[in-house]
């Protein structure tokens, strides 16, 4: 009954982030994937999913009802330099980029819990260990996604004016890459929001909840820094005609000036989520 429960409530939130347009239809079906896939095979807590969704939505909505998304920066140029999709209602690979990783980790652990893994490929585990690894790591990629935004809403709302991570130069606010000191404030909390709910789950055999709290906290914060770093070296970056790096080539009139085409930012999501994944992995074994 409580996963019933839960379903139904599930549809009712998805349902409702459609209304209030934090999700496009696409998205909605993906989060719903998500949560299925989490609550009925996986059979872990939706709770970590629906707080990063509603956090995440809400400080972006907010950012957009307080005008931030015009730039006020010191630097020549009107409007800011994020992506075509910053303010807009977060689509399917938005929510596979940010959630993706969540998802195949509750399809090992259902996998490995029905007997799948060892059937089919031989595999054979503690079940009990593999699930808790398994949400333990789900837990630490949805603090990487969960204060990687934070971080980015926070900065642009009430950071000033963001800086290059690594050189340091002034940059429009939203360019990927730009860092704030209120902005790293978003990060931890960012964190800390998912690392909570450690608490309320069951990870056998993997350690104390109160250092899985702070494992999950510090890796969710280094992924954001690490999500900056890879923004500035790889995402495409465009030149506007007063001269500023943008992560919009607004319809393929400004010419790339760095990064890749095809790195965007769900893509440096993506792969940040991924690079935290694996370190997090040797983490553990070790």
């Amino acid at each position: 009954m409580d996963l019933i429960a839960e379903l139904i409530l599930s549809v009712l939130i998805v349902w409702g982030l459609v209304k209030w347009n934090w999700l496009t239809a696409s998205g909605a079906v993906m989060a719903w994937l998500l949560a299925f896939t989490v609550l009925f095979l996986a059979q872990w807590s939706i709770w970590p999913l629906v707080t990063f969704l509603a956090l995440g939505s809400l400080a972006g909505k907010i950012r957009i009802n307080r005008g931030d998304i015009k730039n006020d920066s010191v630097m020549v140029g009107e409007g800011n330099g994020s992506d075509a999709k910053q303010g807009l209602a977060r689509d399917h690979w938005q929510v596979l980029a940010n959630g993706g990783n969540f998802m195949l980790l509750a399809m090992l652990s259902f996998l490995n819990g029905s007997g799948w893994l060892k059937s089919i490929l031989g595999i054979h585990t503690e079940v009990l260990r593999f699930s808790g690894t398994c949400h333990m790591l789900a837990l630490i990629s949805l603090s990487v996604s969960c204060a990687d935004t934070l971080s980015s809403d926070f900065g642009r709302i009430w950071g000033g004016n963001p800086r290059n991570i690594i050189t340091g130069k002034l940059m429009l606010k939203g360019v990927s890459g730009g860092v704030t000191v209120l902005g790293f404030v978003g990060a931890l909390l960012g964190a800390v929001s998912i690392a909570i709910f450690v608490f309320w789950s069951e990870f056998s055999l993997i350690g104390s909840r109160e250092s899985l709290f702070w494992v999950v906290v510090v890796f969710g914060f280094l992924g954001s820094v690490l999500d900056s770093v890879l923004g500035v070296l790889f995402q495409a970056k465009y030149l506007d005609v007063w001269g500023n790096f943008l992560d919009s080539s607004d319809g393929g009139i400004r010419p790339l000036c760095g990064g890749y085409k095809w790195v965007t930012n769900d893509v440096v999501n993506a792969v940040t989520g991924i690079l935290m994944l694996l370190v997090a992995v040797m983490y553990l074994c070790w």
